[in-house]
């Protein structure tokens, strides 16, 4: 476990006095930084840095500075620790930017963070709700802000010294292969949590220092077993002997059909997904999302954490096996985009439209240039119509103006685009940097 040194906090104490309380008894040094100009503008990120910095010249030697800012202003003093050996953990909420995710050596994943701090979804079937391992080394750490909690390497850290696993891994695909044999049907990932946690006490939430159900499987050696993800959970299948469940087939064949019939389109979506982290969900089940988002908030109160399971569940009874990751995706970018829901704004089109603005914007941020059709076409395949698109400049012109409007609104000068540094109040730098139903005071 880490031994924490330093708790400080910035914050601007005009806009978040109310939870000066909570964070002094949870034992934090509060540095007010009130704003500085008539703008609002604080001296935040400032203060933070020449504190880092500070720290780095100090006698007692720090090995860890954890950082709660997903500002990617911070980028070049986590390669300045870098190159100090000292390791950054990072907990950026939204969209942070391929620089600064690539600059810190862990990185602690929102969802996993809030259900550390005990909102952990009970509904949640076994396979889904594994969360991730505290990443070992560091005996002293600095906490800019927050406390240690489990984290997830990034690829940066991947190389890192891992603690020996006390299980037989080996052993433990020998057992699975052999459940697998003795069923004449693919077997729920689900159930196979259960059964490994029930034969391996403590292998659950570390999985064996993989940091997840999913990724502990992925990284046995099964073959010839495969593993299919396309339904709830997953399932694991010999496919010499099993054949997976016709609903989930049906539905892969028909998305594979829908995206062959736009190859171009599939091909700008996977260059979005892979600049910005959007689902890249089929055109069906994307429409479906959007469609249960404005059935959901037409008939109750938008809570992020309760509708984003209430319309996660609404995708699986409708056929569609949307992920609450991808809810939850959906949701922040909507949120982060400027969109208020219960405005009187909630359908289907201005949603759409909404996301690809801030996708323009991401796409932007990380310098991967769209051509002017692309904002249409990404609308397009949200909408379901993947089908109907021969070429991407034949994108639906409705969809494509409103996209184009939405990432207009969002590049002005008095609307920033929308990105990992966005703030929930005037002061563009203050802490914390999430709204109050996604991150409760600590």
């Amino acid at each position: 476990r880490r031994r924490l040194l330093v708790r400080r906090v910035y914050l601007n104490p005009q806009v978040y006095q109310r939870y000066r309380p909570s964070f002094n008894h949870a034992g934090f040094e509060i540095i007010d930084c009130p704003p500085m100009t008539s703008e609002g503008k604080t001296s935040t990120d400032i203060h933070m840095v020449l504190d880092m910095v500070d720290l780095l010249q100090h006698q007692v030697h720090v090995d860890e500075f954890i950082v709660f800012s997903a500002d990617a202003d911070f980028t070049p003093v986590l390669r300045k620790l870098r190159r100090w050996d000292r390791r950054t953990t990072v907990l950026a909420v939204g969209f942070p930017s391929a620089a600064y995710r690539a600059s810190a050596d862990l990185l602690i994943d929102q969802d996993q963070f809030m259900r550390a701090l005990g909102q952990r979804e009970n509904d949640e079937p076994a396979a889904d709700a594994a969360t991730v391992a505290t990443a070992g080394g560091p005996a002293d750490a600095v906490e800019v802000m927050g406390g240690a909690v489990p984290v997830t390497p990034t690829a940066s850290a991947a190389s890192a010294p891992q603690a020996a696993s006390p299980f037989d891994l080996d052993e433990i695909a020998r057992r699975l292969s052999h459940t697998v044999a003795d069923s004449p049907l693919p077997i729920p990932c689900a159930r196979l949590a259960t059964l490994l946690m029930a034969a391996h006490p403590g292998i659950s939430p570390d999985w064996c220092g993989q940091g997840g159900f999913r990724r502990f499987m992925e990284a046995l050696s099964l073959a010839p077993l495969r593993l299919d993800w396309s339904a709830s959970g997953g399932h694991l299948y010999d496919p010499a002997r099993h054949v997976l469940p016709p609903s989930t087939r049906a539905r892969g064949e028909a998305d594979s059909a829908a995206w062959d019939s736009a190859p171009a389109l599939r091909a700008l979506a996977r260059q979005v997904h892979d600049a910005t982290g959007v689902p890249l969900l089929s055109p069906r089940d994307f429409r479906a999302l959007f469609e249960a988002i404005v059935a959901e908030v037409s008939g109750q109160p938008f809570q992020l954490s309760e509708t984003g399971k209430r319309v996660r569940d609404r995708c699986r009874d409708s056929g569609h096996e949307v992920s609450r990751e991808s809810v939850n995706w959906v949701l922040r970018g909507l949120l982060l985009g400027g969109h208020e829901f219960g405005q009187g704004h909630d359908d289907v089109q201005t949603l759409s439209g909404r996301l690809v603005g801030n996708l323009v914007n991401l796409c932007r941020r990380e310098q991967v240039l769209l051509d002017e059709h692309a904002p249409g076409a990404l609308q397009h395949w949200m909408l379901g119509g993947a089908g109907a698109v021969t070429g991407m400049p034949e994108a639906d012109g409705d969809a494509g103006r409103a996209a184009e409007s939405a990432a207009a609104d969002a590049a002005a000068p008095d609307q920033p685009a929308v990105s990992s540094s966005a703030r929930p109040s005037a002061s563009a730098t203050s802490m914390p940097s999430t709204p109050a139903d996604m991150m409760p005071p600590a």
